[in-house]
């Protein structure tokens, strides 16, 4: 990698749980440290054993890059500060470091002539694996501070993070009721938790295989198959186990069918079976 010209970073909050923190050989290239009080910027340089305390704006003028790390409440008051100091932002990049707030946050500076973008780390990945959003001369600057074997930089549109969180989701927030469902459903059968439990991690282990090897074409099991028989019975059983559980089954089903551009007529029809088996509970 090119030497870079020294980083300046204005930052405040729980730096020491972001992955500003981890940023490759940080001590070699990062400068003037910013916060909110000299006292605060100097804790960050020593936790960061990189950089040095700075008070004023001014001494990031020799920056080409600055990163920002800020809470959401100081953010918009720090960037108009920021915005006031007499730099020459056409010659500067504004990298903000958030795993929500998208490049929009930077506007400002960027109507002053600074390229800017988004960065966040993906979590699983040894906050290695950055995710970028914004303009590519500023996303082009972030691939050259993390080009070290080992770390990598993806980009996604630009204004389009809400919809890379919303990804996320599913394979989080989502995924893990899916998780808890298929678990729960094992162990009322009478099988013990450690055995529910490494049933279904080897199935989600094996679909998750499927998918990578076919996509969409990996779907298999009784909705693809259309196997009415089959999941009537499952859906009574539910229902006389777990009430909750079955209308969860059934929803997903019709969501998931549909999603798969299937025909779901055949799911349609089996409301009544739900509520009879969950009346007879």
């Amino acid at each position: 990698m090119k030497k870079l010209e020294p980083v300046a970073l204005l930052a405040a909050g729980k730096i020491s749980d972001s992955f500003v923190r981890k940023l490759p050989q940080i001590e070699e290239w990062l400068g003037p440290v910013r916060s909110t009080s000299l006292r605060l910027a100097s804790r960050i340089s020593n936790l960061l054993d990189a950089g040095h305390p700075v008070e004023d704006f001014s001494e990031f003028a020799d920056a080409s890059v600055i990163l920002v790390f800020m809470p959401g409440k100081w953010l918009s008051g720090a960037l108009d500060e920021m915005c006031g100091a007499n730099l020459c932002w056409s010659a500067k990049t504004v990298l903000l470091c958030d795993p929500v707030q998208d490049s929009s946050q930077l506007s400002k500076l960027a109507s002053l002539g600074a390229s800017t973008a988004s960065i966040t780390s993906v979590e699983g990945f040894d906050d290695r694996l950055i995710v970028a959003e914004g303009e590519k001369a500023a996303i082009r600057q972030a691939k050259r501070l993390m080009d070290r074997p080992g770390w990598k930089v993806v980009t996604i549109e630009t204004g389009q993070k809400d919809l890379y969180l919303a990804g996320l989701t599913f394979a989080t927030s989502l995924a893990l009721p899916l998780i808890t469902a298929s678990v729960e459903t094992l162990r009322a059968v009478g099988l013990h938790s450690n055995d529910a439990v490494q049933i279904a991690e080897r199935l989600f282990q094996r679909t998750l295989r499927s998918y990578i090897k076919g996509g969409r074409k990996g779907w298999d099991g009784v909705f693809p198959a259309q196997d009415r028989e089959a999941v009537e019975k499952e859906l009574r059983a539910l229902a006389h186990a777990n009430p909750l559980l079955a209308t969860y089954y059934l929803t997903s089903a019709r969501l998931v069918v549909e999603m798969f551009r299937r025909d779901t007529e055949w799911l349609a029809s089996l409301t009544p079976t739900l509520t009879m088996a969950a009346a007879r509970s």
